[in-house]
């Protein structure tokens, strides 16, 4: 591999700029696990541990923000949709489906 000197802010922590390195470049192709895990100081195994918990971070944060951004149905306006759409099934047959 290739040696590569970066300046980076104080503000940053040289461990944190190298994941987001590996991590990116491994999730685009460009490196291969044992490689990425290598620009990291990582066992490949831990690396791959270290990815998934960032990706389950992840999955919360945008969970979170779906949740505290979430509206009430608004029946009048579902029911405009399915005139508009011809929609035939009942609204506790659709809304039956949620979730399924």
């Amino acid at each position: 591999m290739k040696t590569l000197t970066l300046n980076i802010p104080d503000s940053l922590d040289p461990a944190v700029a190298r994941w987001e390195l590996a991590r990116s470049l491994y999730e685009k192709g460009e490196l291969t696990l044992e490689q990425a895990a290598e620009i990291v100081g990582l066992t490949p195994t831990y690396f791959k541990i270290k990815m998934q918990k960032s990706f389950n971070r992840e999955d919360e944060r945008i969970k979170q923000t779906v949740v505290a951004t979430a509206k009430p149905m608004n029946r009048q306006y579902f029911d405009q949709l399915v005139d508009q759409l011809d929609i035939k099934e009942s609204w506790e047959d659709l809304t039956s489906q949620i979730g399924k």
